[in-house]
């Protein structure tokens, strides 16, 4: 990654999309990225395959721009997606450096993941320090997504979106969710923002 196609009249934010194995991860960043999605997956093998045919064994990577009234990109959101298969979960460790917000994929059917989605979920938040958003896959019932997200071990104050990954629409409601996290993170914390091209470069050296 470089700072090339960054201009001066943007910010750049990272986001951390991680969660337990064939929540929707990959499905929310090729949703929503407006840059060719850059993708790891293989063929899937053992129980893995009866779940989903092909898996993330490295990382995603997308980008999501927000324009203003002009057409301007004056936001970008670098989209880090981690595997989520146990062997590969050094690959988050890789990829956490310098993130400004995680957004926890859970999927609300698979009830077997949710207490180890939990633990890791609170393990990362404990080291990081960074908003969260947990996006409840495959729910469409508020009550139900908030409900989910406080059993993993969210606070009240951390949000929890019900959605339908593989809609645009819904995902996109995730990536600006996430985006307001970290801009009133930063207005509370009167955290100056860098500059954008010293910031896509640290970015980038941190991934």
């Amino acid at each position: 990654m470089t700072a090339q196609g960054v201009t001066r009249g943007e910010h750049v934010f990272k986001l951390l999309v991680t969660g337990p194995f064939a929540a929707g991860k990959t499905s929310l960043i090729q949703a929503v990225s407006h840059t060719p999605v850059v993708e790891t997956e293989v063929d899937a093998s053992g129980c893995e395959a009866v779940v989903k045919a092909r898996t993330t064994v490295a990382m995603d990577f997308g980008t999501y721009a927000l324009q203003d009234d002009d057409g301007n990109a004056d936001v970008r959101l670098l989209m880090f997606g981690t595997p989520g298969q146990e062997r590969f979960r050094f690959m988050t460790d890789i990829m956490k450096g310098d993130v400004d917000a995680v957004v926890f994929v859970v999927d609300f059917e698979a009830e077997h993941t949710h207490a180890e989605a939990g633990a890791a979920m609170r393990a990362l938040l404990a080291d990081l320090r960074v908003p969260v958003v947990v996006a409840v896959n495959r729910c469409d019932d508020p009550t139900d997504a908030a409900i989910l997200a406080r059993r993993l071990g969210t606070l009240a104050s951390e949000a929890a979106l019900p959605c339908q990954l593989i809609d645009q629409t819904s995902a996109r409601e995730v990536a600006i969710e996430a985006l307001l996290a970290v801009l009133d993170r930063l207005e509370r914390s009167d955290v100056e923002l860098l500059d954008p091209l010293e910031r896509v470069v640290a970015l980038a050296g941190a991934a």
